[in-house]
């Protein structure tokens, strides 16, 4: 029903949702603060409350990079002999 009709104590509202105009008693505030008619009403999705773990992305034993060692032609790695 639309809220054309006089109700003691109540007022008309536009539903955000749909645009027409409702009575304020036949409408509920959604958990985005939309007023909507009490048929368009929807709850929040329950994933919007997923709380996740903290994810450690940090290197246990860090150790900083050592210099670069270049050779020359002829060079003789201790692991080539």
């Amino acid at each position: 029903m639309s809220g054309t009709f006089y109700k003691k104590g109540d007022y008309n509202i536009i539903c955000d949702q749909s645009g027409f105009k409702i009575k304020a008693s036949d409408s509920r505030k959604q958990w985005d603060n939309l007023k909507v008619d009490k048929k368009f009403f929807e709850i929040r999705n329950p994933q919007d409350f997923v709380r996740t773990r903290p994810d450690r992305q940090a290197v246990p034993d860090p150790r900083t990079e050592g210099e670069d060692v270049f050779l020359s032609p002829g060079d003789v790695t201790p692991g080539d002999l």
